[in-house]
């Protein structure tokens, strides 16, 4: 969704090729990472079900080969350095470590990883990179980096002390303020671009009230489906709010 906005917001034409391979890349990636974490358990109980993934993870894998294949080479170039930055979040390469377990690193990456994919690769695609879209991509950054605030709140209690996570540095409540500070910073960083449509400052101001709510209502102990799917939820709410202004206002 989040590269619906890209499109919308730039007003550029992305090829629905990248869409199926921002889908399935993102299916591929989560379930790599969610792999590497429980192929080690070796109970019975987990074999089928690990089988299953693997050929479900197959399956998305093939598909995505077929939609890559379909881009032009310095977008698949591009999309390979993201590929092989993910493939450090999991393979030790530091110290014998990875990227996701160096302390304060994990959630740069991840920030970095999807501003990159949803907003500079199909920017750069369509007629390359101007001042304002680097502001785009430093609030994409933010905007990301905020929307993970939640989710290091409720993995607090089960993260290694090694990772370093912001709420393990600061404490949630000054982790709950940084969060409310990148949000304002995206909302200010707004005011340095030139003309804007009203639709997108209104549906960014949207989506920036939005993350400061689930922010401030996170907590360690928090229902399952607020992080995994109220706060996921929030860039697709996003589109379909700037898809409807922009029918409207427009």
């Amino acid at each position: 969704m989040l590269v619906y906005v890209t499109a919308i917001e730039r007003a550029i034409s992305t090829p629905l090729a990248y869409y199926w391979v921002a889908f399935l890349g993102t299916i591929t990636g989560y379930n790599c990472i969610k792999y590497s974490e429980i192929a080690g358990f070796q109970h019975k109980s987990l074999i089928k079900s690990l089988q299953n993934l693997q050929v479900f993870s197959l399956l998305v894998f093939c598909f995505l080969v077929y939609f890559l294949v379909q881009l032009e080479n310095d977008v698949l170039l591009l999309l390979g350095l993201l590929g092989l930055l993910t493939l450090l979040y999991l393979i030790p390469t530091v110290n014998h470590k990875n990227f996701r377990s160096i302390s304060g690193v994990k959630v740069f990456i991840v920030a970095m990883v999807w501003s990159c994919f949803t907003l500079l690769i199909p920017v750069y695609q369509a007629h390359g990179l101007s001042v304002d879209v680097w502001l785009c991509f430093t609030q994409r950054f933010f905007i990301v980096l905020a929307l993970i605030v939640p989710f290091e709140i409720r993995d607090l209690q089960e993260d290694g002390s090694n990772l370093l996570t912001l709420p393990q540095y600061f404490g949630v409540k000054k982790t709950k303020q940084i969060g409310f500070f990148l949000v304002l910073l995206v909302l200010l960083l707004e005011l340095l671009k030139g003309q804007t449509a009203a639709y997108e400052v209104w549906s960014l101001i949207a989506v920036c009230g939005l993350i400061f709510l689930s922010i401030f209502f996170s907590k360690t102990k928090q229902s399952k489906y607020f992080a995994s799917f109220w706060v996921e939820s929030i860039p697709i709410v996003w589109g379909l709010v700037l898809g409807l202004l922009c029918y409207f206002l427009s």
